[in-house]
């Protein structure tokens, strides 16, 4: 699977967001090695009928497996699935009923989790829309929050020139951060991280709502193809059904006419 490389951001905020906190993308085969906990937030849908949505999600997380993997599962097809498929590595799973709107305060809740794992490298995976039918998955990787401010304090003090992705874009960010006390620092981590799980959500339900709609109108298409198919085949018997009996018929009065004494009467007939 690969990593959505162009980042044509609806959501301005993350990619200020995608700025602090986004680390560089690795062979995900390697990270078992360069990482001792891994969490992986896979964000499904709720309902089926979504196509290969749900399917692509599992798969790429079937193939990063590894035994320091934990799974902390988004939407109901997450508790259905993961439990099977990898019931060593899956633990739990957060369920939205979809009432109501996505918001930063779900994404809190989502965070919140996140905080009760061991983990030094976290990975949001979820659907994001491009258009009606086509939907991709997209990954953002999330460094634990100790290393990310062990970094802004080596980068802020550094002479090196800022990289240009990644937070050490902006060096006035970095110097500001370090003039903060660790709770502010804190809470600007926290914050930026809530804001990336909403985004994720969010363009998870959008191609979810979209990959339902391109798999009911597939559906319905099926339909309207079995409906002409029927009605053909019922025609069709129909029809001979029909000239099998007039052959008959015919062929019987045939008989009877051309019989003369020999054959049937038609009075003996009728």
């Amino acid at each position: 699977v690969s990593t959505q490389s162009t980042w044509g951001i609806r959501d301005e905020t993350l990619r200020f967001s995608r700025k602090v906190l986004d680390t560089p993308d690795i062979d995900e085969t390697d990270a078992p090695n360069k990482f001792e906990h891994l969490l992986y937030v896979p964000v499904g849908s709720n309902r089926g009928s979504c196509g290969a949505l749900n399917t692509n999600l599992f798969k790429y997380l079937e193939e990063v497996s590894s035994p320091k993997m934990q799974i902390l599962g988004i939407g109901k097809k997450t508790l259905d699935s993961l439990p099977k498929i990898l019931p060593q590595n899956y633990n739990r799973s957060i369920i939205n009923d979809m009432k109501q709107a996505m918001s930063f305060h779900f994404a809190t809740y989502v965070v919140e989790h996140m905080r009760t794992f061991q983990w030094d490298r976290a990975q949001i995976i979820y659907n994001r829309f491009h258009q009606a039918s086509v939907q991709r998955l997209a990954l953002f990787n999330i460094p634990k929050y100790q290393d990310w401010k062990d970094k802004i304090d080596e980068e802020s003090t550094s002479e090196r020139k800022p990289l240009a992705e990644g937070m050490l874009y902006n060096l006035p960010m970095l110097n500001a951060l370090t003039e903060k006390g660790d709770d502010v620092i804190e809470d600007f981590y926290d914050f930026h991280l809530a804001l990336t799980v909403l985004n994720a959500v969010s363009e998870n339900e959008l191609s979810e709502y979209a990959a339902r709609i391109i798999a009911v109108e597939n559906q319905l298409g099926n339909i309207t193809n079995l409906m002409q198919e029927a009605d053909y085949t019922y025609n069709k018997t129909r029809k001979e059904l029909i000239t099998a009996e007039l052959l008959e018929i015919i062929g019987t009065m045939t008989a009877m006419n051309s019989g003369g004494t020999k054959g049937l009467k038609k009075a003996t007939f009728w």
